[in-house]
């Protein structure tokens, strides 16, 4: 009897004094890109951090390429807790956190300066707050850079260009409403659409330069870009808010650190490379078109802003007068 109550006084103290002996906690963490995109940079970025303060305590997976489902689904795991966090584009959010939706108004931020002001800011607060309703928590954000839209057809200098051409889209009515009113046939379609482009299923897509890069899609058919930069693309560090919530008060806060820290790297990531991208696009055969006529862009899409209402309304509202 008392050799077994020293073996059990002896498994006691290295559960308790040894912490490398216990079990880490598993934090699984998706994104929809590859890994060449800031997406999954972000979250690598993230694991990092965490790993590194909390060594003996949680295991951080990163799963890429769409290997959990599309965003969509990914969302509906985290309020499900089968998923704990992603690093997502806020399109797609739109559907739990209405919202958000203030976010991808046409031409709302003229600099990304701008962006991070409201988004560093009491709005940005604001509008993270109304994740827990849904069950989340924005740990923070980042983005992706400014949309811009390319096809496989023709130079687009004006929405007239765009007449008729099947544009693929996130899947969110914001943006399905925004190239209704260009004009265009939007197309909503989870990422990645490589195929669909080479397949000719789609004319064309709009994303930021850094995905147009990064995912080849001059490779996929799409030879002319234009830099409308019509929305931002804003990227948030989203988690289940019940795991967050119960997570021990000091690995609570190194959870948000981690998120800032991987959040401020991944916007300095998009702002210092595009230009060498843009560069390498050229050099690849893509046609540019540098000066579109940004204030048609702008006026087709001025309904989209002027059928907004209730809180949303409110909140393009505050932002208005914060970039003024």
């Amino acid at each position: 009897m008392r050799v077994r109550t020293t073996i059990f006084a002896f498994a006691t103290f290295f559960l308790l004094f040894c912490p490398s002996l216990q079990a880490k906690t598993t934090v699984n963490i998706a994104a929809v890109t590859n890994p060449a995109l800031v997406h999954v940079m972000a979250a690598n970025w993230f694991k990092e951090e965490v790993e590194k303060a909390l060594p003996d305590s949680y295991e951080v997976v990163v799963h890429h390429s769409g290997a959990l489902g599309s965003e969509t689904q990914v969302l509906q795991q985290i309020q499900l807790g089968t998923t704990q966090m992603s690093v997502c584009t806020t399109g797609p959010i739109e559907a739990f956190v209405p919202e958000v939706k203030a976010l991808e108004m046409p031409f709302i931020f003229p600099s990304y300066a701008a962006a991070d002001s409201v988004l560093d800011g009491p709005i940005g607060q604001e509008l993270a707050e109304r994740f827990a309703a849904q069950g989340f928590v924005a740990l923070h954000f980042l983005d992706n850079g400014f949309r811009n839209v390319t096809n496989a057809k023709r130079p687009v200098k004006s929405p007239a260009d765009l007449a008729g051409l099947k544009i693929r889209t996130m899947e969110a009515p914001t943006h399905l409403a925004i190239w209704r009113a260009i004009g265009a046939n939007p197309t909503p379609m989870a990422w990645p659409i490589f195929t669909a482009l080479q397949q000719g299923v789609i004319d064309g897509q709009e994303n930021p330069v850094a995905v147009i890069h990064a995912a080849k899609l001059i490779e996929a058919g799409q030879k002319y870009l234009t830099l409308s930069r019509h929305v931002y693309s804003a990227l948030v560090i989203v988690a289940n808010k019940t795991f967050i919530d119960t997570l021990p008060e000091a690995d609570r806060e190194v959870f948000y650190q981690a998120a800032r820290t991987a959040s401020l790297k991944g916007r300095e990531f998009i702002r210092g490379n595009e230009e060498q991208q843009l560069a390498e696009l050229a050099a690849a055969g893509m046609e540019i078109e540098t000066a579109p006529d940004t204030e048609a862009f702008r006026a087709a899409t001025a309904s989209v802003l002027a059928g907004l209402s209730g809180d949303t309304k409110k909140l393009v509202e505050k932002i208005n007068q914060a970039v003024k």
